[in-house]
């Protein structure tokens, strides 16, 4: 294999593919990035760890076609130390030994073979007549998810509550995602003639697709559903991952709709007040308590190794004063997560489920559960 490519080109897509390899493993070619040439102008990146999978076409002068596979980390290291000009890659096919020459640099790799490698990728090729295809804007897409995702449990992965339940309809997106404590879901518009669908995306495939849609210039995202595994598609880019199995908790019937104090309040004001305040916290349990009075919101917190912070808002409020504690940390997620002016609180009770959501707008909810306190 003799391959000529920009330098750019090179170390961009490098980076773009790295985080789909293995970092530990029992097979050492997990933690390579594959190169083969796909045509007279085009190569091809591929990673794996098993559980997701990514493929990056990239133009390339291809002087004689082969394919191999390369350490990712100390290749990402290279990449990033050379200087802006066509890099050459050469492989000698008797001994594997991979040279890379960029200028007067030049560097010489050990590799491990191809054929294992592309196996896996073979394995995902396989036809299933019952797929689902989705187009749906990259954007609007994205921004579901962003505002969603928070609320997975950060150390169940391979459980339900570890991804994001994604709903679609037609011309609607539904996104929702819990960790037992707190609940958020999002409803969005979409032009869509796709066909209908709901699936579970882990949080750490969201992470990923975030991180690419930002680097591609797609307009849409192309999803396909086939068995258990997930599809992301884009002009030259193909990302894949398992999903979650299972059934997701009826989330809608846990959002409560009769909460009977309603309470709009300033969103940035009330971020800066819990900042304020949150110097105070007891950090072992990040509670503060947020004590309505007519017209007026107290913010407090009080840990008994360090002292007392509390900070005033003045509100619209006329109802019986209340006495709500929360973990300080779960709010502030769901405050940022909102564009918006103003958000109104919705409250029952001091113990029941507390909604946040942004003014005028039903379609973003999040739900909170209070904390009990003495």
């Amino acid at each position: 294999m003799k391959i000529t490519l920009n330098k750019e080109a090179f170390s961009n897509g490098i980076k773009i593919v790295e985080k789909s390899t293995a970092q530990k493993g029992i097979q050492p070619v997990l933690s390579n990035i594959l190169i083969e040439t796909v045509a007279n102008d085009k190569i091809r990146f591929c990673a794996t760890d098993l559980n997701q999978s990514i493929t990056l076409d990239l133009k390339a002068e291809v002087e004689k076609e082969g394919k191999i596979t390369l350490g990712a980390r100390k290749l990402n290291e290279i990449a990033s130390r050379l200087q802006d000009k066509p890099i050459v890659i050469t492989v000698d096919e008797d001994t594997n030994i991979v040279s890379l020459v960029c200028d007067k640099s030049k560097f010489e790799m050990n590799s491990i073979g191809a054929e294992e490698y592309l196996q896996i990728f073979k394995d995902n090729e396989i036809e299933d007549e019952n797929e689902k295809i989705f187009e749906i804007n990259k954007d609007i897409f994205n921004k579901a998810i962003k505002q969603t995702m928070y609320c997975c449990a950060q150390s169940e992965s391979a459980s339900i509550l570890g991804g994001v339940c994604v709903n679609i309809g037609e011309n609607t997106l539904e996104v929702a995602a819990t960790d037992g404590n707190r609940l958020t879901r999002v409803i969005k518009a979409v032009n869509s003639k796709s066909q209908e669908g709901t699936f579970i995306i882990p949080l750490k495939t969201l992470q990923e697709i975030a991180r690419i849609s930002s680097i591609v210039e797609d307009e849409n995202i192309i999803i396909k559903i086939k068995k258990s595994k997930i599809y992301f598609l884009f002009n030259n880019l193909k990302f894949s991952s398992k999903l979650i199995e299972g059934t997701y908790p009826k989330y809608q019937q846990l959002i409560p709709t009769t909460n009977d104090k309603k309470i709009k309040i300033n969103r940035e004001k009330l971020i800066n007040s819990i900042e304020r305040v949150a110097i105070m916290v007891n950090e072992r349990t990040n509670i503060i308590k947020f004590m309505f009075e007519e017209n007026n919101l107290i913010i407090k917190a009080d840990a008994p190794e360090a002292g007392v912070g509390s900070d005033e808002l003045e509100i619209d409020y006329n109802y019986e004063d209340i006495v709500v504690a929360f973990n300080y940390k779960y709010v502030l997620e769901a405050l940022k997560n909102m564009e918006t002016e103003n958000i109104v609180v919705e409250i029952a009770t001091s113990l029941s489920a507390t909604i946040f959501k942004p003014e005028n707008n039903d379609e973003q909810v999040c739900l909170i559960m209070p904390v009990q306190v003495r």
